[in-house]
């Protein structure tokens, strides 16, 4: 986003290679196949089935949008660092935003290659199981609910999270939204808003329709007091949202002005902040001949009611860089404003070269952000709004602000040095956990090497391919990491990290009795730390009481 990069392409040669295949086996005529250009995902059939627990058939009869939508959750989970059991049985809420395509349904394509296989595909491919995957696996408690109502989906699902949290019927929620493009062909069906050249040219006189992209996004949510006391890594806070319906307009899919007006307004009420700090919005942007000139008119028409400043807050679109990602766009508009507000910038809307001649800019509280900038506030937290407004005519926008400055003390150690334990289900896996970790620790200024060791030893699942790294800073530690990746795990040095396997042996065993199969049972052979403690008690490099906290880690 920062360099204003345009990620709409041709789609990835794999992609296009499988999709060929598939209409090859159903005799269809592949010479002259027409994919749309969009923002792809390098693949979407990748997909780890032992980490989730899963048969190779199962995973095979999935939908992609549910795969990829788990991985994603679990991956939100560790990142707030409450991975392993810690939300085990809790009253964790899964609210997700996503529209079934029937023009791009993958359980018809089960039933065309193996229509004997559609019984058991039945769970994989329920939209509402998107959610339900991840609190199975979990055992969440909290509510589990797919939301849909087309583009404004995703932002939805974090309106209807924030009031599941305000009113406690969860105490943690995960909210996200996903959109795949599974068979991403040019044909001649079309819903009126696409653009001519794939891209989004959002508030341009050029403008003529929007772009297409896919992704996929979680956030995990917590109501800002708990996430304090918990020591939560908080990377913006949500200060209010609303959510309202067009109702009568001149189309059931045409944007109503009045109603964008007034979700805006009730937005502001219920985050109880004054307009006039607003320094930014993340508009729902489509770069629609109908579409922008409204936007704008609402946008200013609710501005108007609080101050008749101009031209004081930016505004750019994410579908200028990924195109319209739909029932996602509302989370990917939102996940750039909370970068936004990270790392204090505001990103370019890439394409936008004339003002649009329907829009007077000059008169607007709004300005176009066509440029990197840093984004300065005078004496006031920095605040956004982001709109999402859906083909249904469902309405919503969401007010953020920057998370706010805390010093957390370290956690209180008595060894000068500290270890590290990395974690994953196979060899590959843990290296690209070390190159991710490498990576981190690049960019991690500010942050103790402390606090970095006990959130990667408390915060994340343990499994069976282990590494345990002694440094004294960070500077030691990233060294290590490199080296590493450099030599990988084969013989490592004790001086660099301890490298082990950490197996639980499942045997089966038929115990039959006078011919008959009377039971069976498991046997578990469990080896414990074993080794690799053993191996750290006879290195001389640290006391017993950082031996003792990476067991108790273990």
């Amino acid at each position: 986003m920062r360099n204003g990069k345009d990620l709409i392409r041709n789609i990835p040669e794999n992609r296009k290679k499988d999709i060929e295949k598939y209409l090859s086996f159903k005799g269809e005529d592949i010479g002259n196949l027409k994919f749309l250009e969009a923002a792809y995902l390098e693949e979407i059939d990748g997909f780890d089935y032992k980490f989730f627990k899963l048969s190779p058939k199962e995973a095979s009869l999935m939908d992609p949008n549910q795969r990829k939508f788990l991985e994603t959750a679990w991956t939100a989970i560790e990142d707030g660092g409450y991975g392993g059991n810690k939300l085990k049985g809790t009253k964790t809420g899964v609210f997700v935003g996503f529209s079934n395509n029937p023009l791009n349904n993958y359980v018809d394509i089960i039933s065309d290659v193996e229509p004997g296989e559609l019984p058991i595909s039945l769970s994989g491919n329920l939209t509402s199981i998107i959610p339900s995957r991840i609190s199975y696996l979990l055992d969440l408690k909290g509510p589990s609910m797919l939301i849909d109502t087309a583009c404004s989906s995703s932002l939805t699902a974090v309106h209807t999270a924030c009031r599941s949290l305000k009113s406690g019927e969860c105490d943690i929620a995960i909210a996200g939204g996903v959109k795949i493009n599974i068979m991403p062909l040019d044909n001649e069906i079309k819903i009126g808003i696409e653009s001519s050249t794939g891209r989004t040219r959002a508030f341009d006189d050029d403008s003529d329709g929007t772009g297409i992209g896919e992704g996929v996004i979680s956030f995990l949510l917590k109501p800002l007091k708990r996430a304090i006391e918990d020591k939560d890594n908080i990377y913006a806070i949500i200060k209010g949202s609303a959510v309202n319906q067009d109702g009568t307009s001149v189309g059931i899919t045409a944007p109503n002005v009045k109603a964008q007006t007034e979700v805006i307004l009730e937005a502001w009420r219920d985050s109880k902040i004054d307009p006039a700090t607003l320094s930014y919005i993340e508009a729902h942007g489509t770069g629609t001949e109908l579409g922008d000139p409204l936007e704008i008119e609402g946008l200013n028409e609710a501005f108007r009611k609080h101050t008749k400043k101009r031209n004081f807050c930016a505004i750019s679109t994410v579908k200028s860089n990924i195109g319209h990602l739909y029932e996602a766009s509302g989370m990917a508009g939102l996940l750039k404003a909370v970068l936004s507000l990270k790392h204090k910038e505001l990103a370019p809307s890439i394409h936008f070269v004339k003002p649009n001649d329907k829009i007077d800019f000059i008169d607007t509280a709004v300005y176009v952000n066509d440029r990197l900038t840093k984004w300065d506030v005078n004496n006031t937290a920095r605040r956004c709004g982001i709109s999402s407004f859906g083909f249904s005519g469902t309405n919503c926008h969401v007010v953020l602000e920057e998370a706010p400055e805390i010093k957390y003390e370290s956690v209180a150690h008595d060894s000068s040095a500290e270890i590290i334990g990395l974690t994953a289900k196979s060899e590959a896996a843990l290296y690209e956990l070390v190159r991710r970790y490498k990576t981190f620790l690049q960019n991690s200024e500010g942050i103790c090497l402390k606090d970095i060791c006990s959130t990667a030893n408390t915060g994340r699942t343990h499994h069976n391919f282990r590494l345990a790294v002694v440094a004294k800073d960070k500077k030691e530690l990233l060294y290590k990491l490199d080296f590493i990746l450099e030599n990988k795990f084969s013989g490592l040095d004790r001086a660099i990290g301890f490298y082990g396997k950490h197996f639980v042996i499942m045997i089966d065993k038929e115990i039959l009795q006078q011919g008959e199969l009377r039971q069976k049972e498991k046997l578990e052979l469990t080896t414990q730390v074993g080794l690799l403690t053993e191996e750290l008690a006879e290195q001389d490099i640290f006391d017993n009481s950082l031996l003792e906290r990476y067991v108790s880690y273990m």
